[in-house]
């Protein structure tokens, strides 16, 4: 039976406007709204409209006392919570650490990793239902040179007990995480990209899933490290005057990480070129050195560690200058026969870095840490 509704209005000089008769939908089309409304807050997240937020704490790391280029051993660390984290007082979550690249030109951000902010980036995800909710650290890992490689060093202090030793025994102790492997992911773009493909490799058991994005300089021996006019001012260098140029910054960043001397001053490094007469020659001692920070070469000695992660992900830009290093890097695994994903994708180095972040490695860490 259809019901009718007559409404009537009373106008401010207390004349009655009638309107006439409009079908009364509230036994039907009202009802299935409401149900309708009702599978729809069945069906979202939880965490749908809720936000997430930032900790910004320092950690002292007794792994970057006393090093040689005087950075401080109390690193910037951000921490993000998911939303449910401070309601749900007994649940624990899966963390991902995140490693920025080299900021040797000073621009490091460590409150928009990947180019935009991080709350902007996760929140909506997670209330989307496209992401679950993880917990994200990232460490500041800049040094004087704008970047530590992630590596341990002698000069610039041990960067890869800092991250994997140091703030991961941190943020367990102090968060409620699932402190395990299979629950514990690792990121990171261009000099981060490289530094998880190698701490993965010298910390195996770690972590599980181990996302690259635009792995920074690799295969270094079959590749041109730098320039020649800044090779030879660093090469004839009586003192450390001009090292705030951007190009030798990253390259004494590599030195003093992967050839520290601390007897050497003023640069306290080897370098993996040298001048003999007014020729620039290869020093193959260093570079015998610098390979053992080189995942390339790595994983032809030892590959094993990559065989017990859950997922390997690299990915890099057609048109990105370090293409033909991942893509060698990718050809590697697939002859030592280690399971791996190697996307690339319509880009340069740094220009989808955000995007990405969002879409495929945020995605990847959901889909396959455990959760419980």
């Amino acid at each position: 039976m259809e019901h009718w509704i007559h409404t009537y209005r009373v106008k401010n000089n207390g004349s009655i406007c009638f309107r006439p008769a409009v079908p009364n939908l509230a036994p039907t089309f009202v009802l299935r709204l409401c149900l309708l409304l009702q599978v729809a807050c069945l069906t979202l997240p939880a965490s749908y409209g809720q936000k997430g937020r930032v900790v910004e704490l320092f950690i002292h790391s007794q792994a970057l006392e006393g090093n040689l280029l005087g950075d401080s051993p109390d690193r910037e660390v951000l921490v993000y919570l998911p939303p449910s984290y401070d309601t749900a007082h007994e649940r624990r979550y899966p963390v991902v650490y995140a490693l920025h690249g080299n900021a040797a030109n000073g621009s490091l951000n460590l409150k928009a990793y990947y180019g935009s902010p991080v709350l902007e980036t996760i929140d909506p995800l997670i209330g989307e239902g496209k992401v679950r909710e993880i917990i994200v650290v990232q460490p500041n890992s800049e040094n004087r040179y704008g970047g530590s490689q992630y590596a341990n060093s002698t000069v610039s202090g041990n960067w890869a007990d800092f991250i994997v030793l140091d703030l991961v025994a941190y943020i367990d102790r102090n968060y409620r995480t699932l402190a395990k492997p299979e629950s514990r992911g690792l990121t990171g773009h261009s000099m981060g990209g490289r530094g998880a493909l190698y701490l993965s490799l010298k910390y195996p058991r770690t972590f599980s899933v181990v996302c690259a994005t635009s792995p920074g300089q690799m295969a270094f021996q079959r590749t041109e490290i730098g320039d020649d006019e800044s090779w030879r001012k660093i090469l004839t260098a009586t003192g450390p005057s001009f090292s705030s140029q951007r190009e030798i910054r990253k390259l004494l960043g590599y030195s003093v990480a992967f050839s520290p001397n601390a007897n050497k001053p003023p640069f306290y490094a080897d370098f993996p070129k040298a001048l003999i007469g007014n020729s620039l020659a290869v020093n193959e001692d260093v570079m015998k050195r610098w390979a053992d920070f080189d995942p390339v070469q790595m994983i032809v000695k030892y590959a094993a560690p990559y065989r017990d992660l859950r997922v390997l992900y690299i990915d890099c830009g057609t048109s990105d200058r370090l293409i033909d290093n991942n893509r060698l890097f990718s050809n590697i695994l697939t002859r030592e026969n280690i399971p791996h994903v190697f996307d690339e994708y319509d880009g340069g180095h740094s220009d989808k870095k955000g995007e990405r972040f969002a879409t495929k490695v945020l995605p990847m860490f959901s889909k396959y840490l455990i959760f419980e």
